[in-house]
């Protein structure tokens, strides 16, 4: 029997997804799988091997997965791993039937609309998921102790706290401990460790090294050996523990002759030994390494060799007192470079999902609950950490999987009333009382969003975006976005729709009310979710008394016929017969179908009919982005330009393509 106490591999890190599934969408991917579920399940009832290959089949040609046959990870066991999480937020059960709550999110993905709490249903449906969700290993439910945080922090919570925290926090006691460390010392880094030190994992680290020095010395390396393995956790493995070990030797040999040693010694051992060895310890990045040891990020021959020698000497672990002191920081070492390696790990994936939930305005340094969250959360924070992980497995899939309609039917503290919100919220803003919660956060929306396009979406911005949409540069954007404001993580389409209708503000000189650009497809961020639903124009906006219904497309060539050429009269032909007699279409793309310009133009010469109603013509003019950009740098007054418009589509020339070609094209024609 072992004198040692065993320590578990596992990192105890809060992960809202799953690293195997790892995607920039996960609001439209989500739906799109459960959408095919749906229809694979009316066939497949089994979860098995041959028909998890099929569903496999099934995401390919949806292109909503890639998941390839020939990988070193199975087709079956990818697509357990893609569809994991939808399984473990209550979605799916284990089988990949879809539950009741799942259900219920097709239908709000599909039918968007804005509930009493003004946020979309389906980021309300993620919210409810998110409330009840939790994690083995953790007392705590995870969204309830990061509303605490965010409350405790005033609505300001350090996105560093968040990501390498609060994500380790699994008790009420170790938050608590965490965010006064927190703003003991100002940073994520200190108040790791110090959690690391006072961990239960170091008290057994410890017990381990007193155990092993009570009846073996030092230079019993088998026995030491044996008793490093217990407090070197890793999961995958005995290899990667034997690194480790190889590296903690090369440590001791200099604590052994840091009195002995020159400090050109020094200097050319931590160059030629010590310098590059992180893998040693877990750690994906130099930079979590070489800051513990040597409080830089790099080490080159201009370094301050004096200060880093220094700085190195008087770490626990070089300070360290005794060969079993020095054991003991050494295991304190490894498992905060591996704490902050994990946490690292799922970052992006934890901002993503709680972005789903939209009561988070996210910002380059914190992180803040939009306006209704927060008066709602805070006035309830001493019942955020009393509510604990339910232990009985079957009544936990039991709650998570049901639809529970209100908040207060998923914890009765939560059953607040709208009203009480307003109440709340007049203390600060008496305005409220009289305009109503609808119109106070569009308000607020409004003068964030303003903010967003004079800082963020400029026109010069956007022409640079526009300028790299087509031909695709997909990755260059987001990292352009990502830079000036944040990851965005939506289609290419989606933000393709957005940005034309932020032009639109400029173009008509900031006349166009914000109200317009403020949608349901719009996250706590203002960054679009998805594209729009179909049914109805990309955007609308009005001017005047005159509508614009902007039809937005990346697709070319043929398929852009196929996709567009039916809905865009459609959708004008409604709008004309239901809402505003005077409307007209802009239909907007990278690159113009010849054939689909034949096919919308001839709308300007036909009739289109809606049962017993018609529309006798209808004006629908095409333009590329090129175009666009071209107008976005010329700043022609809007009125000038609407008669442009209406001078080109009252045109005789009835050929679409000849039409487009020779007169609307050389109107507005950008010389790249």
């Amino acid at each position: 029997m072992s004198i040692y106490s065993k320590i578990t591999a596992n990192s105890y890190i809060i992960s809202l997804g799953n690293t195997g599934a790892r995607f920039s969408d996960p609001r439209s991917r989500y739906y799109k799988v459960l959408e095919a579920l749906q229809d694979f399940k009316v066939t497949h009832n089994e979860w098995t091997i041959d028909n998890q290959l099929q569903f496999a089949d099934l995401l390919n040609e949806k292109g909503i997965f890639e998941i390839k046959k020939d990988n070193t990870v199975s087709a079956d066991k990818d697509v357990r791993l893609k569809t994991s999480f939808l399984a473990q937020i209550g979605f799916t059960d284990a089988d990949r039937n879809i539950t009741e709550v799942g259900k219920m999110l097709i239908k709000n993905s599909e039918q968007i609309s804005i509930n009493e709490f003004e946020i979309a249903t389906d980021s309300f449906l993620y919210l409810k998921q998110f409330l009840k969700y939790q994690q083995e290993g953790f007392q705590l439910k995870p969204l309830l102790s990061l509303l605490y945080s965010c409350i405790v922090f005033d609505n300001n919570l350090p996105i560093d706290f968040v990501m390498y925290v609060w994500t380790g926090s699994r008790t009420a006691k170790e938050l608590l401990s965490n965010i006064k460390n927190y703003k003991k010392y100002n940073n994520y880094k200190d108040t790791v460790f110090s959690s690391v030190q006072q961990s239960q994992n170091t008290i057994i680290a410890t017990q381990n090294v007193a155990n092993f020095f009570a009846k073996y010395n030092f230079s019993n390396q088998k026995a030491l050996k044996e008793m490093l393995y217990t407090i070197l956790p890793h999961g995958k493995g005995d290899g990667f523990k034997e690194k480790a070990i190889s590296l903690f030797y090369d440590l001791h040999k200099y604590w052994e002759n840091k009195y002995n040693w020159s400090t050109q010694q020094k200097e050319a051992y931590i160059n030629e030994v010590l310098k590059g060895r992180y893998k040693d310890v877990s750690s994906k990045k130099p930079a979590y390494y070489l800051e513990a040891l040597f409080d830089t990020n790099n080490l080159t021959k201009k370094s301050d060799w004096k200060a880093i020698i220094h700085f190195f000497e008087h770490t626990p672990l070089i300070a360290a007192e005794t060969e079993a002191n020095f054991i003991v920081a050494y295991h304190v070492l490894y498992m905060y470079i591996k704490k902050l390696s994990v946490c690292e790990e799922y970052r992006d994936l934890n901002i993503r999902h709680l972005k789903l939930l939209d009561i988070f305005v996210f910002g380059n340094d914190a992180i803040q609950l939009d306006i209704v969250f927060w008066y709602l959360f805070k006035n309830i924070k001493q019942h955020l950490l009393k509510e604990v992980a339910i232990t009985d497995e079957t009544k936990y899939k039991s709650f998570l999987e049901k639809d529970q309609v209100t908040l207060g039917e998923i914890y009765h503290f939560l059953d607040v009333k709208v009203a009480n919100i307003i109440q709340s919220i007049s203390s600060d803003y008496p305005e409220i009382q009289k305009i109503g919660l609808k119109s106070f956060t569009n308000k607020k929306r409004e003068e964030r969003l303003l903010q967003l396009i004079n800082t963020v979406f400029t026109k010069e911005h956007i022409i640079w975006i526009f300028s790299n949409l087509y031909p695709r540069k997909d990755e260059e954007v987001r990292q352009f976005i990502k830079e000036k404001y944040q990851e965005y993580e939506a289609t290419m389409p989606a933000l393709f729709e957005y940005l034309l209708a932020i032009s639109f503000y400029w173009l008509t000189q900031e006349q166009i009310p914000l109200c317009y650009l403020l949608t349901p497809n719009l996250d706590a961020n203002l960054l679009p979710k998805t594209h729009t639903a179909g049914g109805q124009a990309d955007i609308i906006l009005s001017y005047k008394n005159k509508d614009y219904l902007i039809e937005a497309t990346l697709s070319d060539n043929d398929n852009q016929r196929k996709m567009e050429a039916e809905p865009v009269p459609r959708h004008l032909a409604k709008h004309i017969l239901e809402v505003n007699v005077n409307s007209m279409a802009l239909f907007i793309a990278g690159q113009l179908d010849p054939n689909n310009l034949v096919v919308l133009r001839n709308y300007k010469f036909s009739t289109w009919y809606d049962g017993s109603r018609s529309v006798e013509q209808m004006h629908i003019l095409p333009l590329t982005i090129a175009n666009i950009i071209f107008l976005l740098k010329e700043s022609i007054p809007f009125e000038a330009l609407d008669k442009q418009f209406m001078s080109l589509l009252n045109s005789p020339t009835n050929d679409g393509y000849k039409w487009f070609v020779n007169e609307v094209n050389p109107t507005f024609e950008y010389d790249n």
